[in-house]
């Protein structure tokens, strides 16, 4: 949206009304604007591809909820199991029969 609503003299906002008053169309436009805004300027800042996202993220993002990105889901991801791996090798058992 390159027009601020003040600059759109088409746009009509009724006095004891605080929004314009837009039709279900107009307002679903301005709600999938919006939308990507959001979603195109998060993934800017956090170097992901918007495609990339799960729904659920697309829902946290919008509602402004801190999510990690999935970049770094995906190291922290990968960090945990390097872990795992090691502990299981340093694991070691010891047997000792006793007659």
């Amino acid at each position: 949206m390159t027009k601020s609503m003040s600059q759109v003299k088409s746009v009509v906002t009724e006095i004891h009304h605080i929004w314009p008053t837009f039709t279900n169309d107009q307002w679903i436009k301005v709600e999938v604007a919006l939308k990507d805004h959001i979603l195109s300027d998060y993934a800017k800042k956090n170097n992901v591809n918007t495609s990339a996202l799960t729904q659920s993220e697309i829902r946290d993002i919008i509602l402004g909820a801190e999510i990690t990105p999935p970049s770094h889901q995906r190291q922290e991801r990968a960090e945990i199991e390097k872990q795992a791996k090691e502990v299981r090798h340093l694991s070691a058992v010891t047997t000792r029969t006793v007659p």
